[in-house]
């Protein structure tokens, strides 16, 4: 496996099982960038003697510009782990200078800036990933494969999230709950891992139908709850109903079920309150229901699914598969060959596509394509909209 030089923007809470994942691909990490370049220099020094990292006395690696440190450090791969509404702009200044990104989810608040970035990556040829570890998750790769097979041919998807989130938890960050930075609620963060699954299984998004509300949360601006019928480019339709307004929380899964009859699902979260990086959760997502095999075939499997995964390296271990991924699409892409990943630029749109319907349907009344979906991003990339034009 090549080693590539990683740096990384951003130093909140997800940005620690990052470092420990790349540390775990026995990466390089060259540099470490924040506003604030004392917290850059307190996140830098609780990784200080690893193996990987360089020491935190060393200032050359710690910045507070960011494209100082493109220059200065020339990484072959950064780390998006700010706020959603800078992930694009980020992103774009590194793959203009050829660097690959992996960014975390959602891909940006808007889709119009989401199209700018492909269009410079395919330029500059900088490979861009979006985090998903939910679709390295073998459960996952079980049902894929069998739609993919023609095992199964999907005839409608559900997902169900029932989570909690307190009001200490939108304290935490002023960009929490706010339409200009976070751009949703539930649909945008708790759900986006849920969603992408749904688009992973389905496909193209091709109209969305939904409503969406605040329950119990009015010290936030945007949604807790959100209800929607999608449709696919394929004719399949899902139904959606997500939520953070359940508490307890409640278990959260994904289900396809074919024209034959029989059923797939995913059970991506036991209800466990977790908090990126801070309180991880320990549940180990499982295929809850797939018909296509029996009892006995689908508890060996659940036996097998984490052989080698411990309790030390759960929280991270999907993360590093997916930088796995990259690196071994950089190594293709350097050797000539044809690159794939699993979750590119194209296919994290699935997602916002869902939210933004979902937020779109419910200001017009009715169900939206997905071009009056593009559209409407870049009238408000124009234009950019407030708080009330999403009431």
């Amino acid at each position: 496996m090549v080693k590539l030089r990683i740096a990384l923007v951003g130093t909140g809470n997800i940005a620690r099982q990052h470092v420990e994942a790349i540390l775990e691909c026995s990466q390089e990490l060259v540099g470490v960038c924040n506003h604030n370049i004392e917290k850059a220099m307190l996140f830098l020094s609780s990784f200080s003697g690893r193996e990987g990292v360089p020491p935190a006395e060393l200032y050359t690696t710690v910045f507070d510009e960011l494209p100082l440190m493109l220059d200065t450090v020339k990484p072959d791969l950064i780390y998006v782990t700010t706020p959603h509404i800078t992930h694009v702009d980020i992103a774009c200044l590194a793959v203009r200078r050829g660097i690959h990104c992996i960014i975390e989810k959602p891909l940006d608040i808007s889709l119009a800036k989401s199209a700018y970035l492909l269009e410079e990556a395919q330029r500059t040829g900088a490979l861009v990933s979006v985090i998903s570890q939910s679709r390295f998750f073998r459960p996952t790769e079980r049902i894929k494969n069998a739609i993919d097979d023609g095992r199964i041919v999907p005839a409608f998807g559900i997902v169900n999230v029932q989570a909690w989130r307190d009001e200490a938890y939108y304290r935490s960050n002023t960009w929490r709950g706010t339409w200009e930075y976070e751009g949703g609620g539930v649909l945008v963060n708790q759900s986006v891992h849920e969603l992408d699954l749904l688009c992973y299984f389905l496909g193209k998004v091709s109209s969305v139908y939904g409503i969406w509300r605040n329950v119990n949360h009015p010290y936030i601006e945007v949604d807790d709850t959100a209800q929607a019928i999608v449709t696919f480019e394929s004719g399949v339709t899902a139904s959606i109903i997500v939520s953070n307004s359940v508490n307890p929380a409640q278990s959260t899964c994904v289900h396809i079920v074919g024209t034959n009859g029989h059923t797939l699902g995913i059970k991506t979260h036991g209800g466990v309150e977790a908090e990126a990086g801070i309180r991880p959760s320990s549940f180990h997502p499982c295929n809850d229901v797939f018909t296509l095999e029996s009892d006995e075939t689908m508890a060996n499997y659940a036996r097998s699914d984490y052989e080698g995964i411990t309790p030390e390296n759960f929280s991270h271990h999907f993360f590093a598969e997916q930088l796995k991924e990259m690196i071994h699409a950089i190594e293709n892409k350097r050797d000539g060959m044809n690159v794939r990943l699993r979750n590119s630029i194209e296919s994290a749109q699935g997602c916002m596509l869902i939210a933004q319907g979902i937020y779109l349907s419910q200001k017009l009344g009715r169900p939206v394509t997905r071009k009056e979906i593009l559209d409407d991003s870049m009238a408000r990339l124009v234009a950019p909209q407030n708080a009330d034009d999403n009431a």
